[in-house]
Order: C-alpha cells, then sequence, then structure tokens
C-alpha cells in the first residue's frame, strides 16, 4: 500500500516538474523570439498597434499548444502564425495609402542625424516600404523570413507549408519584382 503511494506521489511530482519546464522552455521562447516575431508582423502590416496585436496573439498561441511545439520547432511555428494572422488581418482591414513615416523612420535613423539625412532616410523607408508593398503577402513573407530574419530554406518552407521548390522560385521572383521597384525608385542602383 504504502509502495503505491510512494510512487503514485513520484508521478505526481515528475508531472509537475515535466510542466514547469515546458513552462520555462515557453519563458525562454517569448525571450528569444518575441522581437522576431514583432518584427515581421510589423514588416507585413507595417502598423506598430497591429504588429503588437499580432506578435500577442501568436504568443498566446503558443502558450495555448506549448504541450504540441517541439522545443526545435518555436521559432518556425511561431512564425507561421505570425504569419496566418497577419494574413487575416490583411484580409480584413480597409487597403490604407500606405505607413506612416513615424513608423518606418526610427528603424532608418542615426543616432546623430542632420536634417539632410533624416529627411534622405525618412524618403528612403518609405519607399522600401512601398516597394514590399508591391509584393504578394506571400512572396512578401518569403522575402522578410529569409532577408529579414535569416531563416533557412526549409524552415521557411515549414513556416509556410510550401515545398521547397515552389519557395526557391518564389524567392527569386520576389527578389526580382523588388529590385525592380527599388531601382524604379530610386533606391537601389
Amino acid at each position: 500500500m504504502r509502495v503505491k503511494n510512494v510512487e503514485r506521489n513520484l508521478g505526481r511530482s515528475r508531472a509537475f516538474y515535466a510542466r514547469s519546464m515546458k513552462e520555462e522552455g515557453f519563458e525562454r521562447a517569448v525571450r528569444e523570439q518575441k522581437d522576431r516575431v514583432h518584427s515581421y508582423a510589423f514588416w507585413m502590416l507595417r502598423d506598430r498597434d497591429e504588429a503588437r496585436d499580432i506578435s500577442q496573439e501568436a504568443l498566446v498561441r503558443l502558450w495555448q499548444h506549448r504541450n504540441q511545439v517541439p522545443d526545435e520547432a518555436i521559432r518556425s511555428w511561431l512564425l507561421r502564425t505570425a504569419h496566418h494572422l497577419c494574413v487575416d488581418r490583411l484580409r480584413r482591414r480597409a487597403v490604407r495609402s500606405g505607413p506612416s513615416l513615424e513608423d518606418v523612420t526610427p528603424m532608418l535613423r542615426d543616432r546623430n542625424p542632420g536634417p539632410d539625412k533624416a529627411a534622405a532616410a525618412e524618403e528612403t523607408g518609405r519607399r522600401i516600404g512601398d516597394a514590399l508593398r508591391s509584393l504578394s503577402s506571400r512572396d512578401r513573407a518569403i522575402v522578410l523570413m529569409r532577408e529579414v530574419q535569416g531563416m533557412a530554406y526549409d524552415e521557411i518552407a515549414r513556416a509556410l507549408d510550401l515545398p521547397l521548390g515552389t519557395l526557391k522560385a518564389s524567392l527569386h521572383r520576389a527578389r526580382e519584382k523588388l529590385r525592380r521597384e527599388l531601382i524604379q525608385a530610386g533606391v537601389a542602383p
């Protein structure tokens, strides 16, 4: 009788330890990935408030699915979730004329820019944002995950649920279109 109670209590303590390890893993994932998810959502939506909402929703969903997401897949799982949330948000919201300059320029500003540099940075940021918006949401996602987030091809393919060949072809076409847009806008040579 006593042995069964000890075994039952040992099983409970192991379950608690496993759960607390999952919670520690979740906290670590939040610390390591929150900025990446927010940055991705911002570049997809071009709106800081909406990006913050998407980031929080993706992290809440990670918490809800923490027992099903392996540690090695957290980054791609979060970005895939954020991607789907961004696409849903883009479908729902009304088409706007573009991002406000205060959303774009903090990322491009020099610490002590003169008025000429600040104006040039604002204009460059606007043109880059316009060029990114010219891409479809899927192509924009691919470019951002590869070029901004630095993700590997196979990780992007898993995150967007695309075959590797399709991903590579789409990335090539998206880069070419982005390059043409930036040349036309006078940003790239």
